[in-house]
């Protein structure tokens, strides 16, 4: 039996076929395409969401928001903790920085907090300014995590994000800050 069937009208339905098939398919990657690129962008809202209280308290003081996750049994984590307790280091940071640590082993939204910002280990840090808005990742150019800035790169990096987030601190006082990394001492 001979198709009866115009040309135009066979190719008409395969437009047709095409239009819905790839309106499926349409359906079904642009949010999945969109939830990968706006991940890290809702993970950053989530950490202004679950910490409202330190936003509020560094818009009112006017200052930016050193984040460190870190966990109990890291050494690195308590090295950078003893860090930043240092007498001279804490007197030049106090100045224009809150420091909230978030200790991943302490706390289930902490923890939950860390994996959504699909962060690969701790110790990790970020800053943000009064207005929540996210000015260093604490990452190197390739995306691997500084962590504690012991490296000569890894160091720069911290002191650059500080030197950039900072409105007083000055190069005498980063080059302290930056010696406090290398010789690390308690005094």
């Amino acid at each position: 039996m001979p198709n009866d069937t115009p040309d135009y009208l066979t190719f008409s339905r395969w437009v047709s076929y095409l239009d819905t098939s790839m309106a499926t398919t349409l359906k079904i990657l642009i949010p999945a395409f969109l939830l990968l690129i706006l991940q890290p962008v809702v993970a950053q809202d989530k950490i202004v969401e679950d910490y409202p209280d330190v936003f509020l308290r560094a818009a009112r003081q006017q200052k930016c928001v050193i984040f460190i996750f870190c966990h109990q049994n890291c050494g690195w984590c308590r090295l950078f903790d003893q860090y930043h307790a240092c007498r001279e280091v804490k007197d030049i940071l106090d100045k224009e920085y809150l420091i909230k640590k978030v200790d991943i082993s302490k706390s289930e939204t902490a923890r939950m907090l860390f994996d959504l910002l699909e962060l690969p280990g701790v110790p990790a840090w970020m800053i943000y300014n009064p207005n929540r808005e996210l000015l260093s990742d604490g990452k190197y150019p390739n995306g691997k995590l500084v962590g504690y800035p012991i490296e000569p790169v890894g160091m720069e990096i911290y002191l650059e994000a500080i030197r950039r987030t900072s409105r007083y601190i000055n190069e005498q006082q980063l080059s302290l800050l930056g010696e406090k990394l290398v010789y690390f001492d308690s005094k």
